[in-house]
Parts: C-alpha cells; structure tokens; sequence
C-alpha cells in the first residue's frame, strides 16, 4: 500500500511483520522512541492487547532523535498494516500545529457518553466471555481552514483501503444535509464519522476504543499531503 505524495508512505509485507517506508520527510525534526511508544500504548482496551512479541527496528532517516532528511525505513516484526500506520501517523502530527482528535461516538448503538459507561462496559464484558464483537463508530474532529473536498477524497482512501471493517465515513452534517436548504443551512462543522462493522476476527470487542489512534493517523497523514 502507498498513499500521499508530498510524504509518501509506504507500507510492505515482509516475512513475520511489515516493513514502513516515509519518503519527502523533512530533516531535524525531533522524535523519540516514547513518541511512538504512547500512540502504539492507545490499542489497548479491556479484553484486547497487542501482540507483545512486537518489535520495531529503525533502519535509517532517525539518527540521535533526529530525523536526517533520507527515507524514514522501520521494519516492524509482529506488526500489521494498521499498526504500522500509527508509526507513519506519529510522524505526521509532529508536522502539524493543531492536533486532530478522534474519539469513541457509539459502541454497540450505545452512545459512548459518561451517562452510558456502564451500559458499555457491561456489553464489552459480554463480548469478551462470548468471544464476540460490536460495532462502533468514531467521530473526528479536524482543524477549521482545511481544504475538506481534498481531504474527504484522500482520507476514505486510506481507510477504505487499510481498515476492512469501515464501512461508511459522513463529514460535516453527513446525511443530515440531505434534509436542509441553503436558507437553513447551520455551519458545517469539520468533522468526519466513521462506522465500523465489528471486528472481522473477532479478536477486539470494540474497534473504536483501538482504531482513534488509527484514524488520528490516516487523518494527519491526509492533511500533511494536500
């Protein structure tokens, strides 16, 4: 898979992992190990944990915590494509002024509020003993003066191609602009909504407490290359 093309990431299947590839990264930015360390730590949730024979390797364009201007290349044993594109995502925000904040919206057609915490954390519970899955769906919210039409095309690209278990994205007011007129039109907020199917493997109870992280990724991935 490649996407982008002012940074174009690359990711590649390899024997027991994958191997991640950013090319058109700026020299003398500063990264750390714990950079990646706290977006990779965010795919844990109660009943689902990585797979802990993980391993990332940096093979060049990271020297000294320091980025050196050649392509960025990490080998990731034990890790997947969407794992690896919180590692291309981590680079990405360290280019952006504003963060881009995705959070958990529905749970299982539960509203993931603090009023309903205890609905949720009952049907998760039931996931896990039943070794099942629920749907979900995630909100993000995005910096305002964005070129939306440029970032809708390149975004559901990316997570229509990496993510199997999306299954519609709405940005702005989504289907509800279907039901106004230009006289009563409010502000359109930037802000895209993703649904998720459940888990294909059934492996994590609920996607949206994994993937914010994933769908932070693909959207500053998106905004640094239009």
């Amino acid at each position: 898979m490649i996407f982008g093309n002012q940074i174009k990431i690359e990711l590649k299947d390899i024997d027991n992992g994958i191997k991640v590839i950013v090319s058109g990264y700026p020299k003398d930015i500063s990264i750390t190990a714990l950079d990646f360390g706290k977006d990779l730590a965010r795919r844990k949730m109660e009943g689902y944990s990585p797979n802990p024979e993980e391993e990332i390797d940096v093979i060049s364009g990271i020297k000294n915590e320091q980025t050196t201007g050649e392509d960025i290349v990490f080998l990731y044993e034990n890790g997947s494509f969407v794992s690896g594109i919180i590692l291309a995502g981590v680079l990405a925000k360290k280019l952006l002024n504003i963060p881009v904040v995705a959070s958990p919206l529905e749970i299982g057609g539960i509203f993931a509020g603090d009023k309903n915490e205890a609905y949720i954390r009952i049907a998760i519970q039931k996931m896990i003993v039943t070794n099942d899955a629920l749907g979900s769906s995630l909100e993000l919210n995005l910096p305002s003066g964005i070129d939306m039409l440029k970032f809708k095309s390149l975004f559901s690209y990316i997570s229509f191609s990496l993510v199997p278990e999306v299954q519609s994205i709405q940005f702005g007011l989504g289907i509800g602009s279907s039901k106004k007129s230009n006289s009563n039109m409010p502000i359109i907020p930037n802000r895209a909504e993703i649904s998720l199917a459940p888990h294909i493997g059934s492996q994590i109870p609920s996607l949206a407490y994994v993937y914010d992280v994933v769908f932070e990724s693909i959207a500053a991935i998106t905004l640094i290359n239009i």
